[in-house]
Parts: structure tokens; C-alpha cells; sequence
């Protein structure tokens, strides 16, 4: 799914309107009845709904879900703010629409003292559409104040296509007025702005309304931001043949753990052979391949002659795919095999935790990282590689450019973990949930990823099907228990049903 600019939006709406020879009107009109089906779904019907109006075309989506929600018999107030002399086109159509049908559910706003009382006291619920994605510079006056007054009366906010004083493709980090929903309607397309860390308590959740936009001229529509759906994951996915047998998946070698650090190797080592791969080596110390053998009887091992951290490695053309990192350790002997294995090595290659520690120590390796590398850090260890961001948007062009230089594939992790590809193209990944936020969940992606190349996915196939797989494990999961319950082991054992799923999305 494509993550189009405002001025992308606005383009594809106006050709949407022309190719399908409707009008503004009635493409508002399919918003707020996507809009206004999803208010009767999830406020009660003993509440009544405050609905917030701007005199723009977000405003004359509010005056018609007001119009529509009146229809299905539902409690309104809207309280429109007249901080303009002229309403938009379409905004004025539903304004005189809804004074027509109830007038007496229509509050003109001109001061703040005209919120202080509202006419039904009891209402939780408010719908913002004050400003949309059509703002220019920081609200102030009214606006600001009726931003403010609104998150501080009401138990639960919905916003429509954007949270009020936020931009949508730039930080508002300026801003101090900006509209603190709980859910965001948004319309077809996620605004970049949702995707980011520092406008989680703007938009902590948000939802995707289609409303009927063009197809053939969405896929003409030109962008390098993109947003991971399980259709298109789906897509990727390759059968297993009937007549194969375990050569044909794929040998894996793991290189993890250290004395007092095993876990991080068997997280990954169950991943990866539950991700796909037909064979699988780990190769680690003594402590580690003990536990191995009585957790995962089906993988192989390669002791170390050292008791305490890795400290050789014999590289093979019967390796597929390596990974390196997972509780490694930073010793000198390990980071000695990390720099005979970027060296030296033919096969995929995924470097992960310690393995990134040791990248930071040593910048000059990254010039000679094989083609198509993947490095998956968490941010304090990207920032160690590159250089401290405070914007998360001024960070997207660190992470494009560090993969466009380096030639490889960056899982820059997070609760929207982007996929940065050498070619420029981020893609943002849907799944997960925050019972990721646990030691052992990096590990356990590292082996999915190992699994996925060893079984013969592409370096870029591996790190969006990888990803999305990962986050898919934990929303299965948390399905079932609360998120502050499951454990990075839990996330192997329901990966079976997270690929089954996608896989049924195929059929």
C-alpha cells in the first residue's frame, strides 16, 4: 500500500472525481458513511456525540456524519467554530443539509465561553474535524483553544482523516495545540505522520476507510513510503513442492550465544527452523549447544573451542544464509570472525545485536558489507552506527541514505518498523503489537529472517515477509493472552498459524 503526501491525496481525489464522473460532494458523502457506519459500531447508543467543525472540507465531513448519524436515530451536538467568513464548497452543501433536517443540533462557536456549557453534559464521545489535511502553520486562537478545550472533556476522541493541528507529511513538533485522539478515521491511505514515534499520543491507533478512490490512477502515483498489508505479504509467499526434501530449503548457519547468554541462540534457532529452513548449524559454546540439544533436538551444532564467547568460524559454500549477533558477546575474538565473515563470505547475510555493537566500533566494515546485507537495529543501536536524530522525521533520510550507501537492507525496529531498501524505498510494516517490547523478540526475528533466506527468499522478500511474520506472531498471540504476558518464545510457536493465515490469504 502506497503512503502518498498530502499533495498526492488532493491530486488523486480530484482525479478520482473526474475518471468516475461523480462530484466532491458525493466522494465527501462515501467518507462520512464510512465514517458514520464506524460511530454506530463503536459509540453506545445511550451516548450522545459532540461534533467538532472547521469551515474547510474536514468540517463538511463532520456536518454530514452529524446528518447521517441523525438519520440512524443517534444523539448529536456540533459545534461549529466561525473563525472564517466563508465555509469550502462542500463544507456549505451539508451546512445548509443539515440546518434543513435540525438546526437545533448546530452551535455556532465565535469564543471559547460557547464551550463552557454544552447542551448535553453527559456526552463522552467527540468527533474532531476541525482542520484535516489541508493545514498550513500551527493552530492559534479559537482553534487552539477548542483543540485544548476538547482534550481535556472528553473520555474519548475520534478524529477524521487527521488529528487537528497535526501535519501530516512534516513534524508539528512546534506545535502546541494539536488534538490527542484515541482513534483516527482516516480515508484509504495511512498519513506518514501516524507512523512515527513521536506523534504517539496524537494518533495511538488508527483505522483505513476505503472510500471508492481510483485504482488505475493510484498505480500511477509515484512513491518511495509504502505500508505493509497481509495481502501483499501474502503474495510473496513460495509453496513448498511435493516432491522437495530438505536440501532444497536451505542450510542456515547461526552464529549466538555466549556463556551466560544461550537464550538469545535458541530464540532464533527455533525461528529459523520454524520459518522455513531446511537445515540448520549453530554454531556457539559449549553452555549454549548443551541447552540447544534438549530444546531443539532437529537443529545441528559447531562447538567453539572457546568456553566462554565464539571465537572461530569455518565458512562453507553449504551455507546458504548466516546470521551473527544474537548474545555473541563483544570480544576481540568475535569481532575477529564478524570480520572474516563480512570478508569472506558468499552466502546471505544478517547481522543483528552484538553483531551491530561491533559494526559501531568498526565503521570502515560497513563499506565491505556483502551486497544485500540486512542489519536490523533497535534505535539506540542505529544511532550508534549513524549520528543522533531528535525528529523522526528528519531521521527517514539517515535511514534511507545509510542503505542506499551501504547496499543493504535496514530494519530500523520500532512499533512500525521500517524496511529501508537500497533502491530508497521505506516500507512501513502493520503488524505487532507492544508485547514485542521484550527481551528475545530482536532474537527471534533474526532466526525468522535466517529461515526465510536459507529457504531461498531474496535478501528483500526475507526482510518485508520476515518482518511482517513477526509482528503477525505477537497480534496471534496477544489474541489469546494479555500483551504483558507473552514471551519471545511464544512468538515461534505461533508462527505456524501466522503463516497459515497468510497463506489463506492466497486462496
Amino acid at each position: 500500500m502506497k503512503i502518498l503526501t498530502t499533495e498526492q491525496s488532493r491530486a488523486l481525489d480530484a482525479a478520482s472525481i473526474q475518471l468516475q464522473n461523480i462530484t466532491s460532494h458525493e466522494l465527501m458523502e462515501r467518507a462520512a458513511k464510512a465514517c458514520s457506519e464506524r460511530l454506530l459500531a463503536l459509540v453506545p447508543e445511550k451516548d450522545t456525540i459532540s461534533i467538532f467543525c472547521g469551515s474547510g472540507n474536514n468540517g463538511g465531513d463532520g456536518l454530514a456524519i452529524a446528518r447521517l448519524l441523525l438519520a440512524k436515530g443517534r444523539k448529536i451536538q456540533v459545534f461549529y467554530l466561525a473563525t472564517s467568513a466563508q465555509r469550502s464548497t462542500d463544507c456549505e452543501v451539508n451546512w445548509k443539509q443539515l440546518s434543513e433536517i435540525q438546526p437545533g443540533a448546530l452551535h455556532t462557536v465565535t469564543a471559547l465561553s460557547d464551550l463552557h456549557t454544552p447542551i448535553n453534559t453527559e456526552a463522552n464521545y467527540a468527533v474532531d474535524a476541525l482542520l484535516g489535511t489541508g493545514l498550513s502553520r500551527a493552530p492559534e486562537g479559537l482553534v487552539a483553544e477548542t483543540i485544548d478545550f476538547i482534550n481535556a472533556s472528553y473520555r474519548f476522541v475520534i478524529s477524521i482523516d487527521i488529528p487537528s493541528g497535526l501535519f501530516a507529511d512534516t513534524s508539528s513538533a512546534q506545535h502546541k495545540s494539536i488534538i490527542r485522539c484515541h482513534l483516527c478515521l482516516s480515508f484509504q491511505f495511512p498519513k506518514l505522520a501516524f507512523l512515527l514515534p513521536q506523534n504517539q499520543a496524537f494518533v495511538p491507533e488508527f483505522e483505513l476507510l476505503p472510500i471508492g478512490l481510483s485504482i488505475s490512477e493510484l498505480n500511477s502515483v509515484s512513491t518511495n513510503l509504502h505500508y505493509l498489508t497481509a495481502g501483499e505479504i501474502a503474495g510473496l509467499l513460495k509453496p513448498r513442492l511435493k516432491f522437495s526434501h530438505k536440501g532444497h530449503y536451505g542450510h542456515a548457519l547461526l552464529l549466538a550465544g555466549s556463556k551466560g547468554m544461550s537464550g538469545a541462540a535458541i530464540l532464533a534457532a527455533e525461528a529459523c527452523l520454524r520459518s522455513g529452513a531446511g537445515l540448520l548449524t549453530l554454531h556457539s559454546v559449549a553452555e549454549t549447544i548443551q541447552a540447544l540439544q534438549s530444546r531443539l533436538p532437529e537443529a545441528m551444532s559447531a562447538q567453539d573451542v572457546h568456553a566462554s564467547y565464539i571465537s572461530q568460524v569455518e565458512l562453507s559454500e553449504k551455507y546458504d544464509a548466516i546470521a551473527f549477533g544474537p548474545g555473541t558477546g563483544t570480544a576481540a575474538e568475535t569481532e575477529t570472525v564478524l570480520k572474516k565473515i563480512i570478508q569472506y563470505t558468499g552466502s546471505s547475510l544478517i547481522i543483528d545485536a552484538d553483531g551491530l555493537t561491533l559494526l559501531a566500533s568498526n565503521k570502515t566494515w560497513l563499506e565491505y558489507l556483502p551486497a544485500a546485507t540486512i542489519l536490523s537495529p533497535h534505535p539506540g543501536e542505529f544511532e550508534r552506527l549513524t549520528e543522533k536524530v531528535q525528529d523522526d522525521f528528519d531521521r527517514l533520510p539517515v535511514i534511507r541514505q545509510f542503505a542506499m550507501r551501504y547496499n543493504c537492507l535496514l530494519l530500523y525496529k520500532g512499533a512500525h518498523t521500517i524496511i529501508a531498501m537500497p533502491d530508497g524505498n521505506l516500507f512501513f510494516n502493520s503488524s505487532g503489537n507492544p508485547a514485542l517490547a521484550k527481551g528475545g523478540s530482536g532474537d527471534t526475528l533474526t532466526g525468522i529472517l535466517l529461515g526465510l533466506l536459507s529457504r531461498g527468499y531474496t535478501s528483500p522478500q526475507a526482510a518485508l515477509i520476515g518482518t511482517f511474520v513477526h509482528g503477525l506472531a505477537a497480534d496471534l498471540c496477544a489474541e489469546t493472552v494479555s500483551q504483558e504476558s507473552v514471551l519471545a518464545s511464544d512468538l515461534s510457536k505461533a508462527l505456524g498459524a501466522a503463516f497459515r493465515y497468510l497463506e489463506e490469504q492466497k486462496i
